[in-house]
């Protein structure tokens, strides 16, 4: 090669290798560029929403919004977010669907039946369809003329995929006449655990254009395909759903680590509603089973064998013991208020939802709206139930009937007067209510000495 062709390769190399420098620099500040203009034009109410959630959307990767400013309309607006490098950013262009046809329920208001489709932060489930398969990561399950979802409040199967036809009143198919099951996404509302009545069957589903649902979220074909493709467990995909208002005035969840005391103390003049059952409804005998060690950790988690709960759950509890007394019977009280910090040594031992709350999520004793109780005579001996306290097998269960026929009657006597009186069961768990207000109040990690210096 002469001199002057290797002069010519030489200074070739050179521009070419200035080139590819000058486009990877260029291609890196139009990809940082992207992902700031991206954060950017993020809506400012999902930008708070998140800011202010954290603790609930946790480790997830993955958020679907369905929102819009009036809690009676059913035309929502989708919005559809991932993570990455710590920065929230849209994936799809928003879009339009449909939800219930009488819009949203607050929070904590959903009712079977009711139209509306539900308020609040939800895991998404398992996608399903009509084919053998989709393209997507998520689990996926195929719904044949075989499967179908019970809506029966009554059902022991109530808010569940069975196979077969069900022994039950109501049901619907999942493998419909129509094409608005032919993809979807389970949103995992009122599922851990089920509460009988409180909704059923919400799904991420296919539209009718132009359509409300009985109380899902709905989308065009095309959007529940690209988001089925999306979607990845690994990610923990959550979806958002309700009015911009219902929303905004949420509870955050305290963070994972919960409280200090420091912060706990501060926070003390945030819960004035708290109450020392004691002191309110003397009569009712207080065995909190966490202050002792005969509970299914072996240890003492509680350093009080006192019972706090919100002044309204209180009145309703105190409704259950007037009645009783009537019948010379009692309430004795296991467990009420359960500060968040024992919620997560409990999960610890035991991370099984269908009898402990993940301590992200908050269990409704974190809350103080929720009671473990059981019957006493008038000289306080507890009656025959079906088991004792903290019992996991399905002999504790509401629907379990194999059992002497007085342990029946009076798990039905205490069903039927502490739903009268406002309160919940946990289908699992004979001795558990929730009071069916919780929702409306937020979750709290104050030590049990810290509650009794404030009520004195």
């Amino acid at each position: 090669m002469n001199k002057k062709l290797k002069g010519c390769f030489r200074v070739n190399a050179i521009i070419i290798i200035f080139l590819i420098v000058s486009c990877t620099r260029l291609f890196s500040f139009a990809n940082n560029n992207e992902e700031s203009n991206r954060s950017a034009s993020l809506n400012p109410f999902i930008k708070e929403f998140i800011a202010r959630h954290t603790a609930q959307i946790g480790e997830s990767e993955q958020l679907i919004f369905a929102i819009n400013t009036d809690s009676s309309s059913f035309r929502v607006t989708i919005h559809t977010l991932g993570k990455k490098s710590g920065a929230w950013h849209p994936v799809f262009p928003a879009f339009g669907g449909s939800v219930g046809e009488k819009g949203f329920a607050s929070i904590g208001e959903k009712r079977e039946g009711d139209g509306k489709t539900p308020s609040g932060i939800f895991p998404l489930g398992i996608a399903f369809g009509y084919d053998a398969s989709v393209a997507t990561k998520m689990p996926y399950r195929q719904a044949t003329e075989d499967d179908f979802w019970v809506d029966d409040v009554n059902s022991q199967d109530y808010n569940k995929w069975v196979k077969g036809q069900p022994n039950a009143a109501s049901w619907e198919k999942m493998k419909r006449d129509d094409g608005q099951y032919k993809y979807g996404v389970v949103i995992e509302y009122n599922t851990r655990p089920v509460v009988k009545g409180e909704g059923s069957a919400i799904f991420l589903h296919v539209w009718k254009p132009g359509e409300s649902t009985s109380g899902c979220v709905s989308m065009s074909e095309e959007m529940v395909l690209k988001i089925l493709g999306w979607l990845d467990p690994v990610r923990k995909p959550l979806i958002v759903m309700g009015t911009e208002s219902e929303l905004r005035a949420m509870s955050p969840a305290p963070r994972a680590g919960g409280e200090g005391k420091a912060e706990a103390s501060a926070r003390l003049g945030k819960v004035p509603d708290i109450v020392d059952m004691k002191e309110a409804t003397p009569r009712i005998i207080i065995d909190m089973k966490y202050a002792t060690e005969n509970n299914f950790v072996k240890k003492r988690l509680y350093d009080s064998n006192t019972c706090f709960l919100r002044k309204s759950t209180a009145t309703k509890l105190n409704a259950v013991q007037k009645e009783l007394e009537g019948m010379n019977l009692g309430l004795k009280v296991w467990d009420c208020y359960r500060p968040l910090a024992v919620q997560q040594t409990i999960w610890a031992i035991l991370p099984d939802e269908r009898y402990v709350a993940n301590p992200r999520k908050g269990s409704r004793h974190n809350r103080a709206s929720s009671v473990d109780v059981t019957l006493v005579d008038s000289e306080g001996k507890e009656l025959q139930m079906p088991t004792g306290f903290d019992d996991f097998s399905p002999r504790a269960h509401h629907h379990y009937q194999d059992l002497p026929d007085q342990a029946i009657r009076n798990r039905e006597l205490l069903k039927g007067l502490m739903e009268k009186a406002g309160f919940i069961p946990l289908p699992e768990e004979w001795w558990h209510y929730d009071d069916e207000k919780w929702m409306q109040f937020e979750i709290i990690d104050i030590p049990f000495q810290d509650l009794l210096r404030h009520q004195n």
